[in-house]
């Protein structure tokens, strides 16, 4: 990515929209309701009300502040302006494989090391594969790195702080506050976790973030949703054979 770039036009913000309502809405196949205190009906749709509008803001934040940043979704700006969508996806597609195969050994380890806490999963409901892979390539990359790096590489930038330094202090905070939102599932599916396993999670999910924040500096933010992706695809045949 150069070090400035153009804004893309609105049309682009409502396919980025789109894309995170598509990968929210993929909950409605998992029972997210079970996660509400004994006594609470909610229909699972509504749910997913407030997330969505959080969803929203985050594609205008990022749409707002990654031009400022020089960084780009190559592949949806190709698609919303009528460009080479698969020339803007070829050069990003192996090393975002490669980051997922990465990622997906990573998320495998740490399942076969906790499998006897977990009961076979990582969180506190039992999440489909899809919705794994659609939720965390388009929620949580949405949230984290499109959105959460360049609102933290810009103050860096008002201090003079070089852009490459910027966002790489950026890459770090995002990537530990992601990490560190997979704690309270962690919690709410083990009760009293050996002292190793909350160390454990963050590092797993620090690499994770790492490399999809690596990858949209470099790649575009399209390869850090693919990287993403791609890891839970991969972290799931590898637990099932090694499990």
């Amino acid at each position: 990515m150069t070090e400035a770039a153009q804004r893309r036009p609105k049309r682009f913000l409502l396919l980025l929209i789109a894309v995170g309502a598509a990968s929210l809405f993929s909950m409605l196949f998992a029972p997210i309701e079970q996660l509400l205190p004994p006594g609470i009906e909610v229909p699972r749709i509504a749910l997913l009300v407030q997330p969505a509008i959080i969803v929203a803001a985050c594609c205008a934040l990022g749409w707002w502040a990654t031009p400022k940043l020089g960084l780009d979704a190559p592949v949806l700006g190709a698609l919303a302006e009528g460009g080479d969508w698969l020339g803007a996806l070829r050069p990003m597609l192996v090393p975002a494989l490669l980051g997922g195969v990465i990622g997906g050994i990573m998320i495998a380890l740490f399942g076969i090391a906790a499998q006897e806490f977990l009961n076979g999963r990582a969180q506190a409901i039992d999440l489909p594969l899809p919705v794994r892979v659609l939720y965390g390539g388009g929620v949580e990359e949405i949230v984290f790195r499109w959105t959460m790096m360049p609102l933290l590489a810009l103050p860096l930038m008002k201090v003079r702080t070089r852009r490459g330094s910027a966002l790489l202090v950026a890459n770090l905070l995002a990537a530990l506050l992601f990490a560190a939102g997979h704690v309270p599932n962690l919690l709410m599916e083990v009760d009293m976790p050996p002292s190793w396993m909350i160390p454990a999670v963050l590092a797993a999910n620090s690499v994770v973030g790492l490399i999809c924040g690596w990858l949209f500096v470099r790649r575009g933010f399209e390869a850090a949703m693919i990287a993403h992706g791609s890891a839970h695809l991969i972290s799931a045949p590898l637990l099932f054979l090694l499990a």
